[in-house]
């Protein structure tokens, strides 16, 4: 499950101001800093309105590493800065992997996004039109 190569996909949801974001293996500093880098690129189509992120993550390792630990969190202090009101991870039964995303929350200085945690995409993206994005 998850001894794919580290990798990511990105896209935008169809009429819906959310970049999708799935990971896959053992990330490392660099590929989650290009996936940080890839996410501001799909997120500035939504320049000036509020949009959400919502992170496909079941088949992306835990993170043992403290350094990528740090890298993910500066996702939701720069994805706050520009307009992201919300976090929906969608994290299948992956217990472990939920306590690490809203880890990576606490650790970071945003304080207006949101956070939350889901089995499936469904319910994330019917969170997210709960909060008008």
């Amino acid at each position: 499950m998850n001894s794919k190569k580290p990798s990511f996909d990105i896209s935008i949801v169809p009429q819906r101001n959310i970049v999708r974001s799935e990971g896959y293996g053992v990330w490392t500093v660099d590929i989650t800093n290009r996936n940080r880098e890839e996410i501001k690129k799909a997120a500035s189509k939504f320049a000036g309105k509020k949009w959400a992120l919502m992170g496909v993550i079941p088949k992306l390792a835990p993170i043992v590493d403290a350094e990528v630990s740090k890298a993910f969190a500066r996702f939701h202090d720069e994805f706050e800065k520009m307009g992201c009101a919300a976090f929906a991870f969608v994290v299948g039964g992956a217990v472990a992997i939920k306590a690490q995303a809203q880890r990576h929350h606490d650790t970071s200085s945003a304080t207006k996004l949101v956070v939350n945690h889901f089995r499936t995409e469904e319910q994330a993206l019917d969170w997210l039109k709960t909060m008008g994005i």
